[in-house]
């Protein structure tokens, strides 16, 4: 767990870790360090709950930092973040599970 001086705790579970690892032309600690500052504010930087047909991650928030999606559960009585996932930002899969958009590619 990252400990900041903003508000909520935030931590990187082991498989959003290997996510995050997996993603080519992304600045890895950069958006490691990013997150930590983003999440202490997990509300507010929110840019949506995943909402997707049989998505493991339904009901996380989720918010885009760097081209990395990272998807976190919020815990207010411990206030703490935890980052379930990471996925490129720039993919079909992202786009549609995210943005709700269509990659004329798939």
């Amino acid at each position: 767990m990252a400990n900041n001086d903003n508000g909520y705790l935030v931590g990187w579970r082991r498989t959003a870790t290997k996510g995050l690892a997996k993603i080519f032309n992304v600045d890895h600690e950069r958006v490691y360090d990013a997150s930590i500052s983003v999440l202490s504010r997990p509300y507010k930087n929110s840019m949506g709950v995943a909402n997707y047909p049989n998505f493991k991650f339904n009901g996380f928030h989720w918010t885009e930092i760097g081209n990395v999606i990272v998807v976190y559960k919020i815990n207010d009585e411990k206030k703490l973040v935890s980052i379930q996932a990471a996925f490129s930002a720039v993919t079909g899969f992202a786009m549609k599970r995210f943005y709700g958009e269509y990659d004329p590619m798939d």
